[in-house]
């Protein structure tokens, strides 16, 4: 099977093309100078009978160094062909925790609030690449939808379906969630966790407090840091009530009492997590993705990482034969010259 070749430096490549032609052009000055020095030093005859190497054209001379040149030149572009392993330093994993549950789909920021967060989790992703990441989502309870990967396309597909049909089980269950996440940075039995958890939701939990903050405490002791996104505004606004399937909005939500149930940005209780967890808590309209990506530790301990791969590139192969014809064309030059030497001092004397 013929390797698939290509260029690391493909706006070099000129230079193959340039390289041999610089080098032929450089050769035929050099052998119109011979020629010209020959037919100064008198009768040509004469000159071609004693010296006829001034005349003749070197042709093995000129194949040699014009091949050498075009290597140089299919040096310096790069060529590339099959895989090599990329040390690079070790990205933390980072698990998305995001919120799907119904109050979601408040419109207290703009267009909503599950839209808000795809996109920032979007923007997120972009900034982390290198990185593991896995998605986690939960509204009643926490699902795994993505385990730690770095497949950004299939993470992308997994923001776009993201919606509160995702998780059966309504309610917001944050404490689940997290535990979720953190089984996920645990590399395996005995084994410390890496990485830290993004957490994006509007802290509206329908959970006990107290549930959340032993999460959190237990997340704390394993060194997993909690960085959260509060998403919606302390005044907050109805729960919006939307037909599964056709996302068709049908009315509010309504309590038990028959009003109709509104939802708030619980900022106390993700303040409190990240506190715990010694994370760090920002709401949405400052939490740009790259000051949540500055947030994650992005170096993780053990050395480089060398499950990356790179196309190899392969230039000292082409320079190594460049230098090996360079090489052979000095010391075929310096033989010719000597046996020259030695015929003329024979002649001489006679």
């Amino acid at each position: 099977m013929i390797p698939e070749l290509t260029l690391a430096h493909p706006a070099l490549r000129h230079l193959i093309a340039l390289f041999p032609a610089v080098a032929l052009i450089a050769l035929l000055l050099w052998v119109r100078r011979r020629r010209d020095a020959a037919a100064s030093l008198g009768d040509p005859a004469l000159v071609r009978r004693l010296a006829p190497a001034l005349e003749r054209l070197p042709r093995r001379r000129v194949a040699m160094l014009v091949l050498a040149a075009l290597l140089l030149g299919i040096a310096a572009a790069g060529p590339t062909w099959g895989r090599e392993p990329m040390a690079s330093p070790r990205a933390a994993d980072v698990v998305l925790i995001l919120d799907a549950s119904n109050s979601m789909l408040v419109e207290d920021v703009r267009p909503n609030r599950l839209e808000r967060e795809r996109a920032l989790a979007r923007d997120f992703l972009k900034r982390v690449q290198g990185a593991r990441v896995a998605i986690v989502v939960f509204a009643g309870s926490g699902y795994v939808v993505a385990p730690l990967t770095r497949d950004y396309d299939a993470l992308d597909a997994y923001l776009e379906a993201l919606a509160p049909e995702m998780v059966p089980q309504g309610g917001t269950s944050l404490s689940h969630a997290m535990r979720q996440g953190a089984a996920l940075l645990f590399g395996g039995v005995g084994e410390e966790a890496r990485g830290a958890l993004v957490l994006m939701s509007d802290g509206d939990a329908l959970e006990e407090v107290r549930d959340v903050e032993l999460a959190a405490s237990l997340l704390s002791r394993a060194g997993i840091a909690v960085h959260a996104v509060g998403i919606g505004t302390p005044a907050g606004g109805p729960v919006p009530d939307v037909e599964p399937g056709s996302g068709r909005r049908v009315g509010y939500k309504r309590d038990l009492d028959g009003s109709i149930a509104r939802s708030a940005l619980g900022e106390p209780l993700l303040q409190r997590v990240a506190e715990v967890t010694r994370g760090s808590y920002r709401p949405i309209g400052a939490a740009s993705a790259a000051e949540l990506a500055a947030a994650v530790n992005t170096v993780r301990p053990g050395g480089p990482d060398w499950t990356q791969v790179r196309p190899g590139n392969r230039y000292e192969w082409f320079l190594g034969a460049a230098l090996a014809l360079l090489a052979l064309d000095s010391v075929l030059e310096s033989g010719v010259l000597r046996r020259r030497r030695r015929v003329r001092e024979e002649e001489a004397w006679g």
